[in-house]
């Protein structure tokens, strides 16, 4: 073996991929593949079984092509499986006094809340308040004699560290868990929108997450078990299509069509050729698209806070990537501006892989090592804050 790396294994509802790190070089990939399988809906996996075969053997393949060994695997748990909850921790100091970096660590180490049958797998800060009642993104260096941070704290069901640490024990590899979403915050949506505050829907295959972000942390995070794949079941429910017939005809979906002379959308499935009436099939998957997009809406609405009345919506995932007209559905239905967002990491430079290129950068900045001890103070300071996002669970 060529020594040890570190991995990360993305999780999404319909495939699990694998992406091997070499720490040293943090931009390689010695390895990368994924496998589809049953996926997840309602906050269960449909297949444990044919899930642990799945990620034993992305890493068995790993082993044999890469002749390296996964020391450590970051594990991206998804929204169906986490849930956010914010609160404030104070800090008195008595009197006026300058903020030190260790003010804000023992700020941010405060015990998190406690909540029954889901443990804290990040512990991030959003904003910090002083005596002034103005917000600051770095309170290191003011005065003040009352310091206030909210927290934003990802909770992980205890029944998927459990059924990931029974693989972590079969496979001999130590994993450690971050919030999917919060990578895709952090690593893929632009620092420009999330400093004003942006909804981001990571719209799926079965699944569907949306978080509210703001700065490096998340103040509200739900999701809903539709997606990509539910078009087709349509098409099938509806007009009776074979299933692999209807996933392709999904696969050319352009919702900027309107027909009036019964053209059709022609699809080869198993070398033989179909066609199927491009109006008939955009009307089914219309409906469908304005169902995810009135979830989106609601998902925003159910939040315990009141977001911005021009609040934008950025979009990731599966569900609609390459479908002509799908942003401008989502616009319409939400009255709210909608654009794609796509990680900038090649190969993975679209939008159904914006939580693998999240958790690989939140990998990379663990690795960095070099460049950390570059940093100034204030670098050293925020490098600190990413540092306390994600729990490991060592073996």
């Amino acid at each position: 073996m060529n020594g040890k790396k570190v991995a990360v294994l993305d999780i999404t509802s319909d495939m699990i991929t694998l992406v091997l790190q070499d720490k040293k070089f943090a931009d390689s990939f010695a390895f990368h593949a994924y496998e589809n399988y049953s996926g997840y809906q309602d906050g269960e996996f449909l297949d444990t079984g044919e899930l642990i075969k799945v990620v034993e053997s992305l890493i068995v393949r790993c082993r044999k092509t890469a002749f390296a060994e996964p020391e450590e695997i970051m594990v991206g748990v998804p929204a169906e499986f986490t849930s956010v909850v914010c609160r404030e921790a104070v800090k008195n100091f008595g009197a006026l006094k300058t903020v030190t970096e260790r003010d804000v660590d023992e700020i941010i180490a405060s015990p998190p809340p406690e909540a029954d049958l889901k443990t804290v797998i990040s512990a991030s800060p959003v904003w910090f308040t002083l005596d002034d009642g103005n917000a600051e993104i770095v309170p290191v260096g003011k005065q003040t004699s009352r310091l206030t941070c909210q927290m934003s704290y990802v909770f992980c069901v205890n029944s998927f560290i459990a059924l990931f640490d029974k693989i972590s024990e079969m496979t001999g590899v130590r994993f450690e868990y971050a919030p999917a979403m919060l990578a895709e915050v952090m690593y893929v949506v632009p620092e420009s929108m999330r400093d004003d505050g942006v909804l981001l829907a990571d719209a799926g295959y079965l699944s569907t997450g949306v978080c509210y972000a703001y700065g490096d942390g998340m103040l509200g995070q739900t999701a809903f078990s539709i997606g990509r794949g539910h078009f087709a079941a349509d098409l099938v429910f509806v007009d009776g299509l074979p299933f692999e017939n209807a996933a392709a005809a999904v696969d050319k979906l352009n919702f900027n069509l309107h027909p009036s002379g019964g053209e059709k959308y022609f699809v080869t499935v198993n070398g033989e050729s179909y066609e199927y009436d491009i109006a008939r099939v955009n009307d089914i998957c219309l409906a469908r698209a304005e169902q995810i997009a009135e979830e989106i809406a609601a998902s925003a609405a159910s939040f315990p806070f009141k977001l911005p009345a021009d609040y934008k919506i950025v979009l990731t995932g599966s569900c609609f990537q390459g479908i002509p007209g799908a942003k401008d559905i989502v616009r319409r239905v939400t009255g709210h501006d909608t654009e794609f967002v796509s990680p900038a990491l090649k190969p993975f430079d679209k939008p159904r892989f914006a939580s693998l290129a999240g958790l690989i950068g939140v990998q990379r900045r663990n690795l960095d090592k070099t460049e950390r001890e570059k940093f100034g103070n204030f670098n050293k300071f925020i490098h600190k804050l990413k540092e306390k996002l994600f729990r490991r669970s060592d073996r």
